[in-house]
């Protein structure tokens, strides 16, 4: 698809971003990612939504180090589409990922309880951690 696609479909646009709101995002996804894995026995659906958020927030900030913001319409798909644009293998596999974690947290929000599994919610709690390093990493070696 690539970014110009994403921009002229409306789907990203550029935008400066200060490193105040990059570090906020990145705070939130750290705050985010904790509390997943707090209350994890407690609201595996809830833990499941915060986890996923938390990677969200690592994408977002990602996305204003590159310059860019996600349009105010489908942003979360918007924000997974411009991950999987610019990152490498094996890392734009893991954002293919996450966008199908978003697709299932969307049906807990909105739609359902009692989706997940303690299998799946593992998993997501494995991954998720790892992805935000990496997102971490490369605004802080770029």
């Amino acid at each position: 698809m690539g970014i110009d696609k994403l921009i002229r479909e409306g789907s990203i646009h550029s935008y400066k971003a200060s490193h105040e709101e990059i570090n906020k995002a990145l705070l939130i996804a750290d705050r985010d990612i904790a509390t997943a894995l707090r209350i994890r026995h407690e609201d595996p659906d809830w833990s499941y939504n915060i986890a996923y958020n938390a990677v969200l927030q690592a994408c977002k900030a990602y996305m204003f180090f590159r310059g860019y913001r996600a349009s105010a319409t489908e942003n979360h798909k918007s924000t997974l589409a411009f991950i999987m644009e610019t990152v490498e293998e094996p890392w734009n596999s893991k954002a293919d990922y996450f966008d199908r974690v978003r697709k299932k947290r969307h049906k807990l929000v909105y739609d359902e309880i009692g989706l997940v599994s303690m299998a799946e919610l593992d998993n997501l709690h494995s991954e998720a951690p790892v992805f935000i390093n990496f997102l971490k990493d490369s605004i802080k070696n770029k």
